[in-house]
């Protein structure tokens, strides 16, 4: 008896220890540096995902931004879009905001949440690209994945150049793959996977969040902000991502 009531205390503290987790978050910081053919201004991104059921207080954006950028599931059934748009007057009160669609954002009625975007400015980036900073070479490009439109990809890349610098952003990694040669770009950034969500040592569902700087591109998958079916984390830290962007200037030959 003495054993079992050691093991329901100790499944217990873990359970408590998960729900933390699952309500807490870290900001990681990092610098990148882009190709950039024609140089841009060093700026600030904020990259924030998969904020389903939470409130965004506005406490945890205390610094500069000059961009956000939304990776999809900002929302999902059930959630009163109250909070909706109390999270997207938070981060439009902070910078320009731009989003991507998830596969839970459109479990809540689209055209009430596109009335949110409207009245907030919010840039919906449904297969479709847009110039940042009026500067006509630095490019972010969103990606509406789970509209599964056959042109989708081709739609949202129609307006870019080789000598672009490009942003891509897509709520899923597994469409990274996919940017390559015509669809090409310098920074990619998604959500979705949750990290795992709750990890047993090195093992879970999906790989851990990570920043990776490859030859030609940096690759940022999220850990997401919030937590959906089950909110318990473990072993994949909630997260939301401040970007440093620096040109990186190609020398001509």
């Amino acid at each position: 008896m003495k054993y079992l009531i050691r093991i329901v205390l100790a499944a217990l503290v873990l359970l408590l220890f998960m729900v933390r987790n699952a309500f807490s978050e870290k900001l990681v910081e990092k610098t990148v540096e882009l190709r950039a053919v024609k140089p841009f201004e060093p700026f600030k991104l904020l990259f924030i995902a998969d904020v389903h059921r939470r409130v965004i207080q506005s406490d945890i954006i205390d610094f500069p931004i000059d961009l956000i950028i939304i990776g999809g599931d900002l929302v999902e059934k059930g959630v009163p879009l109250e909070r909706v748009a109390e999270n997207i007057k938070t981060l439009t009160d902070r910078a320009p905001v731009y989003f991507v669609w998830g596969n839970n954002d459109r479990e809540v009625d689209e055209t009430s949440l596109r009335k949110i975007f409207d009245h907030y400015g919010v840039n919906v980036l449904d297969d479709r690209s847009m110039t940042l900073f009026g500067n006509d070479r630095l490019k972010l490009v969103g990606f509406d994945h789970f509209a599964y439109k056959p042109d989708g990809l081709e739609n949202a890349f129609k307006e870019i150049d080789d000598q672009d610098t490009v942003l891509f952003v897509s709520h899923t990694p597994f469409d990274f793959w996919k940017i390559k040669g015509e669809y090409s770009a310098d920074l990619l950034l998604a959500g979705h996977t949750h990290g795992g969500q709750i990890r047993i040592g090195p093992f879970g569902l999906f790989r851990n969040g990570s920043i990776k700087m490859k030859k030609d591109r940096v690759e940022l998958i999220s850990n997401g902000f919030g937590t959906t079916t089950l909110h318990l984390r473990l072993g994949a830290q909630a997260e939301y991502h401040l970007l440093t962007v620096k040109p990186k200037v190609e020398m001509s030959e």
